[in-house]
């Protein structure tokens, strides 16, 4: 009921607020309202010798800033998907603008690939034309809004590949010493009041690996994505301004194609020079005058949340700092060939909309049976708060499976028992239904499934059928951090909530049982 509110309000009030912000009604309020002198505005403005990167350059937003900066001298480097559109529009605007430093990439930033290879092109040119590689401002601004799952060659859903793992992520690393150590620079990501209508949601879902495809929440997803980025960034890197911004409701042929004759709902639209000129102010500026972090419309600081009562923040749209630690951990391994797992992106058609399915191997019992250390668990109503978590299993005469859980309580040296009765329930002996013992056998509801075991048998995943739970569990009671991070990683693959993941401690004041 709480989620249906939250995800009423976030998008009911997102598109109130942005009739009132984001159309152009509401950039001729903001306009108004900005400060003399305003840089923008000066004839006598000059942008040379300073280095701009902006993506996705040849139409729309990108265009216009592309152009401004042009307009002003500075030398911009504009990536390009397309060469022949690309070509064109540096073509035209450098006949506009009289610019003779303005200078094409071809490169495709929903690819590794392709951005890996646009920074070295980029570099080399810099060094070769300067002497030495700077970068005053990257704008990441290039992307698409899909209305079908669509992959990259490389396997990775479109939407977030451009918009956040590579075109934002990847390139701003890569990027990073150089704005470390260029003055006065930025990196401004053109994000998206869609961000409005959303949380960054769990990996498998933001990488469409499970849930139904929907074009515009991917899109949603990967801008809430990026304004998170550029807020750890800030933190992370405070030499450099972060930012993340939105053009408000723009007449773009990106809007059109979205949008159709829908786009009349976001009427009336800015013109693309009232959508693109904060965003511009975003390269130009002094650094001071930026909040690092932020989220920009018309060069304001703006709320990152809507999704509470009468337009308060609420907490639906908001993630929690060990979320946002996932994410990039997730951004960097995702990011590199070398280390991006080839897990199938599926999304309607994920085996991870269905119920988990045990293992269709067969379990050797008599290698499986013995003692079993709970290294981490998304926990039972039976498992929280306790320590020492013990699964001991012995073979009975018919085949099945003995099973006594022990644990222990902080504060308390004492052990307690749980013992249950396990009946194989498939051939593979990989499905286990079980009965709690207490003087008579009580069934237990949930299904244990063995869906994750190592072929020496030391390491083992245990879940249930809607992945509400599972059990991390090892031979040996002292935990690898390195195995335990690859078996994080497994139970991510297989549809669990890794985020809920608690790591039982095992404490030296409790004996362990013989």
């Amino acid at each position: 009921m709480a989620a249906a509110f939250g995800q009423f309000a976030a998008t009911s009030q997102f598109y109130l607020y942005g009739k009132g912000q984001c159309t152009k009604t509401g950039y001729e309020a903001a306009a108004k309202k900005y400060g003399e002198p305003d840089i923008m505005k000066q004839e006598d403005l000059s942008l040379e010798g300073r280095v701009f990167m902006v993506t996705g350059a040849n139409s729309g937003i990108g265009r216009e800033v592309t152009r401004f900066l042009a307009s002003k001298q500075g030398v911009v480097y504009m990536v390009c998907r397309n060469a022949e559109r690309g070509k064109k529009a540096r073509d035209e605007i450098a006949m506009e603008t009289k610019c003779d430093t303005l200078h094409l990439l071809l490169a495709d930033v929903s690819l590794e690939e392709g951005v890996r290879g646009l920074w070295e092109e980029f570099a080399a040119h810099r060094m070769e034309e300067a002497g030495k590689v700077e970068l005053q401002a990257l704008v990441c601004n290039a992307g698409a809004l899909l209305n079908d799952l669509t992959l990259t060659k490389e396997g990775v859903e479109t939407t977030f590949a451009a918009h956040l793992l590579f075109g934002t992520y990847l390139l701003t690393m890569l990027a990073l010493d150089t704005l470390e150590a260029t003055e006065e620079s930025r990196v401004v990501v053109v994000s998206s009041g869609g961000m409005y209508n959303t949380a960054f949601p769990d990996w498998n879902t933001v990488t469409c690996r499970k849930g139904r495809y929907d074009g515009q929440m991917a899109y949603a997803r990967a801008k809430r994505g990026q304004v998170l980025l550029c807020e750890r960034l800030t933190e992370q890197h405070p030499k450099v301004k972060f930012v993340s911004c939105h053009p408000g409701w723009v007449d773009t042929p990106g809007v059109e194609a979205a949008y159709g004759n829908k786009k009349s709902y976001l009427e009336p639209l800015r013109t693309l020079w009232e959508g693109s000129e904060a965003i511009a102010w975003l390269c130009i500026t002094p650094a001071e005058e930026l909040e690092g972090g932020s989220f920009y419309l018309d060069r304001t600081p703006r709320v990152k949340h809507i999704a509470g009562p009468f337009f308060t923040e609420g907490s639906f749209t908001k993630n929690r700092p060990e979320e946002v630690d996932h994410m990039m951990a997730q951004l960097k391994r995702w990011s590199c060939a070398e280390t991006r797992p080839g897990w199938p992106v599926l999304a309607d058609d994920s085996p991870l909309n269905e119920p988990l399915e045990p293992l269709q191997k067969e379990v050797q019992l008599e290698n499986y049976v013995g003692r079993w250390y709970v290294w981490a668990n998304i926990p039972t109503a039976f498992d929280v708060g306790t320590t020492n978590n013990i699964e001991d299993y012995s073979l009975t005469e018919n085949g099945n499976v003995n099973v006594l859980f022990t644990y222990g309580k902080e504060g308390s040296t004492s052990v307690s028992e749980i013992k249950q009765k396990a009946t194989m329930a498939n051939k593979y002996n990989s499905k286990w239904s079980l009965s709690l013992v207490w003087g008579i056998h009580i069934p237990v509801p949930l299904p244990y499934l063995i869906c994750y075991i190592e072929e020496d048998y030391e390491h083992t995943i245990i879940g249930v059928p809607d992945r509400s739970h599972v059990w991390i569990m090892a031979r040996r009671k002292n935990i690898n951090e390195e195995k335990f991070a690859q078996l994080r990683d497994v139970a991510e693959e297989l549809g669990f909530d890794v985020l809920k993941l608690v790591r039982p401690p095992f404490l030296d004041s409790i004996p362990e049982p013989e």
